[in-house]
């Protein structure tokens, strides 16, 4: 027979043989205290998002704007940078509005308001006209007052209505603003001029009932010297019998390397008729070239 004891001990291993092949088939489960641990460094983790969330900059606006994702097609259109409620929506979005819709005015845009000038009255003697163009139409006159010389500059339609206002030799009182020229010299420029009661005033020119009619003709000549316009520009030439040969800036530009004194011309244009109200102090042939030949080559006058 087997002794009592024996059996008792045999039924205690197999006991704990049993026991420690469970452990090893039963899955892993986490003990209260892991689990706390968890939580712990989860917290933590959410805890130290938030402080370095409070600490970042906040980018500007139109970066949050340009992250945000297009809508789909047929949508409502995505904001633009810079778009903020209670805007008005334009045909591209809120904002203002896109092409053909209202804008802010820029530099230039808008009324434009005349300057002002100081008036001054002088009273004096008119001396003489004088004709500062190469047209030789009067476009000036000497006043002698009692500090000294003035050149009293007016438009050139007002000749005629001046000089039968006030002769050489004419007390006259004007009234006229300063003003200085392309080259430096300063001048009085007329608004208005009295004598022996008549007032002639500077106003625009009388437009012509019928306009003149242009006389086409031939000039040939020698170039004595180049004209230049207020700004400095060679405008025409000087010919050797007398004529005045206008031509573009931009054609004496590209003919510069021909146009000198001594050069031979030949040319063919307009003949420039007198317009209402002007006075010539001498005749003057003055042409607007169409043609003009130089060294045997022709060329158009655009």
């Amino acid at each position: 027979m087997v002794p009592t004891a024996f059996k008792i001990a045999l039924a205690a291993l197999l006991l704990a043989g049993s026991a420690a092949q469970a452990q090893q088939a039963a899955p892993a489960t986490a003990t209260p205290s892991s689990t706390k641990t968890k939580v712990k460094t989860k917290r933590g983790q959410t805890s130290q998002a938030s402080q370095a969330g409070a600490q970042a900059p906040v980018p500007p606006a139109g970066t949050l704007a340009a992250a945000v994702p297009a809508p789909p097609a047929g949508g409502p259109p995505a904001p633009r940078p810079g778009d903020g409620p209670g805007r008005p929506a334009g045909p591209h979005g809120p904002g203002p509005a896109g092409p053909g819709g209202p804008r802010p005015a820029g530099p230039g845009q808008g009324p434009q308001r005349g300057g002002v000038r100081a008036l001054t009255d002088f009273t004096g003697t008119l001396t003489e006209y004088t004709a500062a163009n190469d047209e030789q139409v009067y476009d000036a006159f000497q006043l002698k007052t009692s500090v000294g010389t003035e050149t009293v500059r007016f438009p050139r339609h007002l000749g005629q209505a001046l000089q039968a206002a006030a002769k050489a030799g004419s007390t006259v009182t004007v009234s006229g603003f300063r003003d200085t020229d392309p080259e430096g010299r300063a001048s009085l420029h007329l608004v208005s001029l009295t004598a022996g009661g008549q007032t002639v005033r500077d106003t625009p020119p009388a437009r012509p009932t019928t306009p003149p009619t242009e006389e086409t003709t031939t000039v040939r000549g020698t170039v004595q010297r180049l004209l230049q316009d207020p700004k400095g520009r060679t405008n025409g030439l000087a010919l050797s019998d007398g004529t005045v040969l206008h031509l573009p800036p931009a054609a004496t530009e590209q003919l510069a390397d021909k146009l000198k004194a001594g050069a031979t011309v030949a040319a063919t244009g307009t003949l420039r008729a007198a317009h209402p109200g002007e006075v010539a102090a001498r005749p003057v042939r003055v042409v607007r070239a169409q043609t003009i030949t130089l060294d045997g080559v022709q060329f158009l006058v655009q």
